[in-house]
C-alpha cells in the first residue's frame, strides 16, 4: 500500500527532559522516540530543536551504548551547511539522547512521491541542485580529520532519498550518520553484517566487501538517477529481486527513460554508477565541480527558490504547521529507500537469488545500529519491509541437511 503521509505528530503534555521542554512526539521507533522540543531562556527566549531519546531498555545494553556514543562522536565533528547539525549528547535519568537542529521541510523521497503523484516531475535541474549540495556535504565528511589530524575515513553508507532533506527555504541537508563507518568505530564493525538500504547500496556494499568513500558516490548516483528521471533504478517487488538487480548493475541510460535527457548529465550519472570503484568519480569534490560546470553551461542559477516553491506547493502547511514538520526517524526501514513504490520502475523479470540476502543489523537488540542518526523535521514511514524468512529458512535447511550428510559419512 502506498503510504504518502506520515503519522500526525502526537502532542504531549508540557513536560521537561533535562533542560529541554518537550512539545510534540514526532515519531516512535523500536529503539528510540523522536520529539520536537525547545530550549527556553529568560525574557521569552525559545530555541526549537529535535531530541532523539533512546528507550531505557536499550540504554543499558553495553554494545548499543557504545554505538550510540560513536554516533555522537562522529556527529560532533561535522559542521557543514549541508549536514544536519547535532549539538548535544548526554544521558538523563538512564536515557541517552541526541539534540539536533530542527528543520521545516521534507525528505526527498516524499518530495519525489508527491511530485510524481501530482504529475509534476522534478526533472534535471532539481536533481543537479540536490547533487551539488549532497556532493559538497560528502566532500566535507570524507575529508574530515580527527582533532589530532588523523583522517576520519568516514563513509556514510546510507545515502538515500530518505536521508536527503529539503527545507521549506530550499536548503538541502544530508542526514543519518547513524551507521557511518569511520576511524571512530572501525574496530567495532561487525564482520558479515551489511548495513544500509538494499536499493541504494553499491555493489561492494551489498556483497559485504571492503568499501571506501566511493561507495557513497555510487549511492548518490542512484539518488540522482531517480530524481532526474522519476524512475526507480534497482528497487523491485521483493527484497531478493532488489538484491539481484543491485548486484548485477544493469543501468538503463537516463535518455532511454526520459527523452531529451541532457547528454552531459547522463555522462555524469553513468560515471557515478560504474560497477568498479576505480571507474567512478574518485572524490565528491570532483563530482561537485562537474555538476557545477554542467549547471553553468545550462545557464541555470541555484535552484533554492525553485525547491522552496516546490516543497511549499506539494506540502502546504496547515494551521498547526504539522505538514511542514518532518524527520528522518530512528529505526526507519532498512532495505527500502522510498517506501510505497509510487515512483514507477520497470518490473523486468529477474532470477530469484540462490543465496540469502545480507543480514542487516536489526536482528538482535545488542547488535542494532542507531539508524537515522540525524533526525530533523521530515515525516517518516516507520513500517518495516517483510523480512525474507523463506530464503533464510531454505538456506538454513540446506545447511542442516549438509551437516547431517557429512556426519553420517564420517561416522
Amino acid at each position: 500500500m502506498d503510504r504518502l503521509d506520515a503519522p500526525v505528530p502526537v502532542p504531549v503534555e508540557d513536560v521537561y527532559f533535562g533542560k529541554y521542554r518537550i512539545l510534540q512526539r514526532l515519531a516512535a521507533g523500536g529503539m528510540a522516540h523522536i520529539f520536537l522540543a525547545s530550549i527556553d531562556g529568560p525574557d521569552g527566549f525559545s530555541k526549537p530543536c529535535v531530541i532523539k531519546r533512546v528507550l531505557p531498555e536499550y540504554a543499558n545494553l553495553e554494545a548499543f551504548s557504545r554505538m550510540f556514543a560513536d554516533e555522537a562522536k562522529v556527529a560532533a565533528l561535522l559542521t557543514h551547511p549541508n549536514i544536519v547539525q547535532v549539538f548535544d549528547f548526554g544521558k538523563i535519568e538512564g536515557q541517552y539522547y541526541l539534540a539536533m537542529e530542527w528543520i521545516q521541510g521534507q525528505a526527498l523521497d516524499r518530495v519525489l512521491r508527491h511530485a510524481w503523484k501530482s504529475h509534476f516531475p522534478l526533472g534535471q535541474r532539481v536533481a543537479v541542485d540536490v547533487g551539488i549540495a549532497v556532493a559538497d556535504a560528502l566532500a566535507y565528511a570524507h575529508s574530515k580529520t580527527l582533532p589530532d589530524g588523523t583522517p576520519l575515513k568516514l563513509v556514510h553508507r546510507d545515502v538515500t532519498p530518505g536521508n536527503v532533506l529539503v527545507s521549506r527555504d530550499g536548503i538541502i541537508k544530508l542526514a543519518d550518520f547513524g551507521i557511518v563507518k569511520s576511524a571512530v568505530n572501525v574496530e567495532r564493525t561487525s564482520v558479515g553484517v551489511v548495513k544500509g538500504k538494499y536499493a541504494y547500496m553499491s555493489p561492494e556494499q551489498i556483497t559485504n566487501r571492503e568499501l571506501d568513500h566511493r561507495s557513497d558516490l555510487y549511492s548518490l548516483g542512484i539518488v540522482l538517477y531517480e530524481a532526474s528521471t522519476g524512475r526507480r533504478l534497482f528497487k523491485r517487488d521483493t527484497v531478493e529481486q532488489t538484491i539481484v538487480a543491485a548486484t548485477q548493475v544493469q543501468v538503463t541510460p537516463p535518455s532511454l527513460v526520459s527523452p531529451g535527457f541532457a547528454p552531459e548529465l547522463e555522462r555524469i550519472i553513468l560515471r557515478l554508477l560504474e560497477k568498479e570503484p576505480d571507474a567512478r568519480y574518485q572524490t565528491a569534490r570532483e563530482l561537485a565541480m562537474d555538476l557545477e560546470r554542467f549547471r553553468a553551461a545550462q545557464q541555470w542559477t541555484s535552484g533554492g527558490r525553485e525547491l522552496a516553491s516546490l516543497v511549499t506547493s506539494l506540502f502546504p502547511a496547515d494551521t498547526t504547521g504539522q505538514h511542514a514538520t518532518a524527520l528522518s526517524a530512528f529505526g526507519s526501514s532498512p532495505g527500502s529507500g522510498m517506501s510505497g513504490g509510487s515512483i514507477p520502475f520497470e518490473r523486468t523479470p529477474s532470477p530469484v537469488s540462490r543465496l540469502p540476502p545480507p543480514v542487516e543489523e536489526r536482528t538482535s537488540p545488542t547488535m542494532r545500529s542507531p539508524v537515522a542518526a540525524l533526525p530533523v523535521s521530515v515525516p517518516v514511514d516507520l513500517s518495516e519491509p517483510p523480512f525474507p524468512w523463506p530464503v533464510v529458512l531454505t538456506a538454513g535447511a540446506a545447511a542442516c541437511a549438509s551437516a547431517l550428510f557429512w556426519y553420517f559419512v564420517v561416522v
